[in-house]
């Protein structure tokens, strides 16, 4: 028997050409924690559509932030593209003159009236983009030709600005940093937090409560190298983390903070200052890896002061490539080898004996930190139990591609309920999905699964699967209803078979997109038990089970 919704088929019945039935097993009284709804947070993006898609929190951040200066509404493009001032607010479009109506402003109301919290970077730099800088071309830059010579590449638009290199490819160094930034103090930074609780009001009055502290810091000597070109130590960031964040606190005593912000995987264990995995920075602090040592001075200067300096640890993940591979995870390459890998790469995210398929897994097993296993959730949580507990979780910035692929899809909905599973606090996907896109369907299906308002909530409970690499499944139960989320890793339909741990009286109902299908309804029928089969999972799709706790049409017979 075969049924046709949306554009999918659904077969209800077993067809012999699909391969063996996949076992899941869902206990909705194992494993139950609520989910922090915080997950589903992204950065920048179109207003209207972040508020279309329900986004709950939007980051405004990113290498630009790190020089950012609120007060004259410029930022510094820093090595992405030619170490420039610009300014962000110009005519027409100045709402007022900044700092009143400057772009930060502009992209916090915004994000209220998505009805998003916004993360807002703090810079702690100590640099913030001149207030004399030229407002249009030629801009004020960091290498100018002029005064430093010919370089590797320049600006077609502006070939005073060139790339920092000497035309042989090596760094230029001993540059003025007073070229293009003058000192921003914690006070600098405190007065635009002042200035945005009297726009916004204060973090207990529905103003900024959200701040991060800059941007992956122990990268500013390659981003910002015109400002910082040594690398960030562990003792430097975390007195800026003092310096900054005490003022963040002092001017907004509910402001929830996030740090250190790293970059990538390295930075988990080592300064800009060590190697990837150890050196002599990490070697004078004990041998502790630095984010296990950040958190340990998070409780320390807790006990010793009264006060929490950082709320939540900020990491950065991007799932990398292996040296030489023919494409690359984080982009639209869609080869079947980099299929295989974007799909299987997210259980770096939190499987113990998951050895990486990229350059990670090149670091080895020296001691007892298993770089090559990059475990990266549990890994995190670890080492907040051991250092800091109390410490929340944000993931602000990651993504499983660059929005187009069918693929991306399904990991970027398997990443979310990996997160929902594994308690992260928030994440901020860099960046919005352009609207449309593949990449949408994966938050889709959580925000408004059946286009009509309705959003997966409550706790996560229990589900296992067979076979990972073919079915990923994660279940949740709230609003009365219990939710199993299906990802089909596979280029076949597959059969998944449902074990639940108690019995079930109702009309269920699917919900799925492929990357041909947009997502919509695909199915629907009875249980009356502890089993139910779905047959037929399209290939590379995401499906929704949605099975309400009490259906009063199935008990009154009108099935």
């Amino acid at each position: 028997m075969m049924r046709t919704y949306s554009g999918f088929w659904l077969v209800l019945w077993c067809v012999a050409a699909w391969p063996a039935t996949i076992n899941v097993s869902v206990d909705l009284t194992s494993n139950v924690h609520p989910f922090s709804p915080q997950i589903f947070g992204v950065a920048f993006g179109d207003p209207a559509r972040n508020a279309q898609m329900r986004y709950t929190v939007d980051r405004w951040g990113g290498n630009s932030t790190t020089r950012y200066n609120w007060h004259v509404d410029f930022h510094n493009t820093a090595n992405d593209y030619f170490f420039e001032n610009i300014p962000d607010c110009t005519a027409p479009t100045c709402v007022g003159t900044p700092p009143a109506g400057n772009s930060a402003d502009t992209f916090l109301h915004e994000a209220f009236v998505a009805g998003a919290q916004p993360l807002l970077t703090i810079p702690t730099i100590g640099w913030t983009p001149r207030p004399d800088s030229a407002t249009q071309h030629p801009y004020t830059v960091g290498f100018s030709v002029a005064k430093y010579g010919a370089q590797q590449a320049v600006d077609p638009w502006d070939t005073n600005a060139g790339n920092g290199n000497h035309t042989d490819g090596t760094p230029i160094t001993g540059n003025d940093p007073a070229d293009t930034s003058v000192a921003a103090l914690p006070s600098f930074e405190a007065a635009w937090i002042a200035h945005l609780q009297s726009t916004f009001g204060t973090a207990a009055n529905g103003g900024v409560k959200l701040f991060a502290l800059d941007n992956e810091v122990m990268l500013w000597n390659s981003t910002h190298r015109d400002v910082h070109p040594q690398p960030a130590t562990y003792d430097e960031i975390w007195n800026k983390t003092i310096a900054y964040a005490s003022a963040i606190k002092q001017q907004e005593p509910n402001a929830q903070v996030t740090g250190p912000v790293t970059w990538g995987y390295c930075d988990l264990f080592g300064s800009a200052a060590d190697t990837c995995m150890n050196g002599s920075d990490r070697q004078n602090h004990g041998g502790i890896a630095f984010v296990a040592w950040y958190l340990q001075q998070v409780c320390a200067y807790q006990t010793q002061h009264g006060i929490r300096l950082v709320d939540y640890l900020d990491l950065h993940w991007y799932p990398q490539d292996p040296h030489g591979a023919s494409g690359a995870i984080y982009s639209n390459d869609d080869d079947a080898a980099t299929v295989g890998r974007r799909l299987r790469s997210l259980k770096e995210l939190y499987d113990p004996a998951w050895v990486s398929e990229s350059w990670i897994a090149d670091l080895g097993n020296t001691d007892a930190n298993h770089y090559s296993i990059p475990d990266l959730i549990p890994r995190a949580r670890a080492w907040i139990g051991q250092y800091c507990p109390g410490t929340k979780l944000a993931i602000t910035e990651y993504a499983w591609d660059q929005d187009q692929t069918a693929d991306g899809a399904v990991a970027q909905a398997e990443a979310l309920a990996i997160f929902a599973r594994e308690s992260v606090d928030l994440a901020t996907r860099w960046i919005a999905p352009a609207a449309g896109t593949q990449a949408e369907k994966g938050f889709s299906i959580f925000l408004n699964y059946d286009g009509a308002g309705s959003k997966v909530q409550g706790n996560s409970v229990s589900a296992t699967s067979a076979n990972v690499d073919a079915i990923g499944a994660y279940a949740f139960h709230g609003n009365a209803r219990t939710f199993v989320l299906l990802t089909n890793k596979t280029t076949v339909a597959q059969s998944v078979a449902l074990a639940f741990n108690t019995g079930h009286a109702a009309t269920w109902k699917l919900y799925g997109f492929t990357g041909a299908g947009a997502l919509s309804q695909t199915g629907t029928g009875v249980i009356a038990g502890a089993t139910l089969t779905l047959s037929g999972l399209p290939a590379m799709s995401a499906s929704l089970l949605v099975i309400p706790d009490d259906d009063e049409i199935f008990k009154n017979g009108f099935e």
